[in-house]
């Protein structure tokens, strides 16, 4: 009932919020302040906050609507990561404070000065740096910005990084759990707006959906789509392995990749157009791809993870290092 009550709700939200056309005005801050005080007022910020700092103390299982709702939807903005950010400064007890929060995928010095890779960081009023084997709260403002790979991240930089440190915080893990899951709500918006399409378009004097060719195409992208719900979940029940992320992060990119293949090749010409938001998600899902990591780079980490591992047998890894 729990689960049932925080996904209708938040398919509400993001559905009165963030529209196409609110997508594609979001640039930067200031376009994105409207939106984003609407989403801040729903309560979901601190869904992960422990109830002993005044939050709704829910894990992260728990709150994986709210991911697959903002997928569904393309939300560009860190939601899900000013929520994850939010409940590890409650954690460090450390003040929470007010604004967008982005988690960054990876820094290093350069030059006496910080620099970091911030997914999302034009619209961050904080961000969250890796910093050894914690992270650092940093300023947006107190960086220098350039947006880079097409708008699949911000290189900031910071000249003396003064800020709450929070120990233990594992931000590329974090930003990989988090961008696999809202992947998979792309994947289920994109697979229901072929479905759909390819019901109403008729060629031939039928429903181009009835031709067995397309029906083909269609029974594939609904098993990937299936497919990656259920290695988000994996991720979502165990946050803090890095097996259960890494094999989502793989599986569902994997999988990103073929439906939106897919949805293109039954949409045709149409697809490629500025004005079907088909786009919009097709861009999430490339982002996400990139985003904390590629399949490549977890794959290998999987793989190392593997090799270093006494279990008997590759089943008994999996069994249990991902699903228990």
């Amino acid at each position: 009932m729990t689960d049932s009550l925080i996904a209708d709700t938040a398919d509400r939200l993001m559905a009165e919020v963030v529209t196409p056309a609110a997508v594609r005005g979001l640039k930067d801050r200031a376009s994105a302040a409207a939106v984003w005080a609407a989403l801040a007022e729903s309560g979901f910020l601190d869904a992960l906050v422990a109830e002993a700092r005044d939050g709704a103390g829910l894990s992260a299982a728990e709150t994986l609507p709210v991911l697959l709702a903002a997928g569904r939807h393309a939300l560009p903005l860190p939601f899900a990561a000013t929520m994850a950010a939010r409940a590890a400064i409650a954690a460090a007890a450390e003040t929470i404070p007010e604004g967008i929060i982005a988690i960054a995928a990876a820094a290093q010095t350069d030059d006496g000065a910080l620099v970091a890779r911030v997914p999302a960081g034009e619209f961050a009023d904080m961000v969250l740096v890796p910093d050894g084997d914690g992270a650092i709260l940093l300023s947006a403002d107190a960086a220098s910005l350039e947006t880079t790979g097409e708008g699949t991240f911000c290189r900031m930089r910071w000249r003396g990084a003064n800020g709450p440190r929070l120990p233990g915080f594992d931000a590329l893990l974090a930003g990989a759990r988090i961008e696999a899951a809202e992947m998979v709500g792309a994947m289920e918006a994109m697979c229901a707006t072929t479905l759909r399409y390819a019901n109403d378009r008729a060629q031939f004097g039928k429903p181009i959906g009835k031709f067995q060719a397309v029906q083909q195409l269609l029974a594939l992208m609904t098993e990937l789509v299936h497919g990656a719900r259920a290695a988000a979940h994996l991720a979502a029940a165990a946050p803090g392995r890095m097996e259960a992320v890494a094999a989502a992060k793989v599986t569902i990119g994997e999988g990103a990749a073929e439906v939106a293949a897919i949805a293109h090749a039954v949409h045709g010409a149409i697809g490629m157009t500025e004005e079907l938001d088909l786009h919009l998600l097709s861009d999430r899902l490339r982002r996400g791809r990139l985003r904390y990591g590629s399949e490549p780079y977890w794959a290998e980490r999987l793989g190392r993870a593997v090799l270093a591992a006494n279990d008997a047998t590759l089943l008994d890894f999996v069994r249990i290092r991902v699903f228990s």
